[in-house]
């Protein structure tokens, strides 16, 4: 089978994550086939199975660039490739393939209410202008991959024209080998974390409006006015998202805020693990997502959680996170005391969290996608 997967828009997030996992497992599970991953022009992976061969699309930039690739650039790749089966990773792909199409809807924003109302006229216009062009290309498509059921929940909810056989959730994998890793946190990085005292909380993910960071710096400082020792290690920069995360630097500064909350920048994957063995608890404020790899990662690291109640942290840690209403700062600053408090919750927590990483595997997600694919193939899900 020759597989052609559309990925260029691969650049950081889960997006970055899922991209060299799945490839290395679908290479290697699968070595009869050939997988031909189309990429930007700054994407690099080592230790790719022989079989996985990368076509630089160039250096996309703006939503039109990458129209135009997703719509006429990588359709003519296929074709040229004599594809068997079209893969697009990341939300777009051709209305009208030439080969039959999988297109994997990742992007939560799209289809998130709660998010859009928060959003100005213009900006809100241009998400829904771009949810439009997903709903057309999920319509022509052969399957709908979403990683999450509460995901599929959230699209079914905003079209319901879209039936619940063209859809497929299957949920990205977790390997303890590929998290571990030998790297050390950068110097700056490393310094931070060791001067840090109180209840260390750790948030992973990189700056956006709908990641609820504004939450949690407003839940913060609601912490320090009362008293509650803590430090709270984010892992987003400037470069993340240049209209936001200054307001954000600006808030612990007017707030005086800057030794309890540590920004660290952008820390490599490889890293990261490192902030998770030294934190005491996981805060995940996020509004919306599609599968969220730091509760996985946390959970792995036996770390405590509170989250945002939303589906998909319900869905993901069950009874091992604590929840609080979204969007609510006060909420969250109480339940960020409560377990903290709470011994025995947090050691539930640490000790169910492992198995229950386990099970999300890379080589099941590829052997799912590989498998859905020679399904659509031989004529399968319509």
């Amino acid at each position: 089978m020759r597989v052609v997967i559309n990925a260029v828009a691969a650049r950081m997030g889960g997006a970055a994550t899922h991209l060299p996992n799945f490839l290395r497992a679908a290479g290697r599970r699968h070595p009869g086939d050939a997988l031909i991953a189309c990429v930007n022009s700054q994407w690099e992976a080592a230790d790719l199975p022989p079989n996985v061969r990368l076509v630089r699309a160039g250096d996309l930039r703006g939503r039109l660039s990458h129209a135009a690739w997703d719509q006429w650039g990588v359709a003519r790749l296929a074709r040229r490739e004599r594809a068997d089966v079209l893969i697009s990773l990341l939300n777009f792909g051709p209305v009208r393939a030439p080969v039959p199409h999988i297109v994997f809807q990742r992007n939560p924003v799209y289809f998130c209410h709660e998010y859009l109302r928060m959003l100005g006229r213009g900006r809100a216009l241009e998400v829904t202008a771009a949810r439009a062009l997903a709903h057309a290309v999920m319509r022509a498509a052969r399957v709908v991959v979403t990683p999450s059921a509460a995901m599929r929940e959230m699209i079914r909810g905003v079209y319901p024209d879209l039936p619940p056989e063209k859809f497929r959730v299957i949920p990205h994998g977790f390997g303890r080998e590929q998290f571990e890793t030998g790297a050390a946190l950068p110097p700056a990085a490393a310094r931070a974390v060791g001067t840090s005292t109180g209840a260390r909380l750790l948030y992973v993910s990189h700056a956006a409006a709908y990641k609820g960071i504004d939450v949690l710096l407003e839940a913060s400082r609601l912490l320090r006015d009362e008293g509650f020792p803590f430090t709270l290690w984010l892992t987003i920069a400037p470069e993340d998202w240049p209209q936001g995360v200054p307001g954000y630097l600006a808030f612990i500064e007017r707030h005086g805020l800057g030794r309890e909350v540590r920004v660290l920048g952008r820390i490599p994957h490889e890293a990261v693990h490192r902030l998770y063995r030294a934190a005491d608890l996981f805060v995940y404020p996020s509004l919306c997502e599609s599968f969220g790899f730091p509760l996985v990662e946390a959970m792995a690291s036996g770390l405590p959680i509170v989250a945002a109640d939303r589906p998909l942290c319900r869905e993901m840690c069950g009874d091992l996170a604590a929840y609080y209403p979204a969007r609510d700062a006060a909420a969250l600053a109480r339940a960020i005391a409560a377990l903290w408090r709470n011994q025995a919750a947090r050691g539930r927590m640490a000790a169910g969290g492992p198995a229950r990483a386990r099970a999300f595997s890379w080589d099941r997600h590829a052997d799912a996608v590989m498998g859905l694919a020679r399904d659509v193939v031989a004529g399968g899900p319509a």
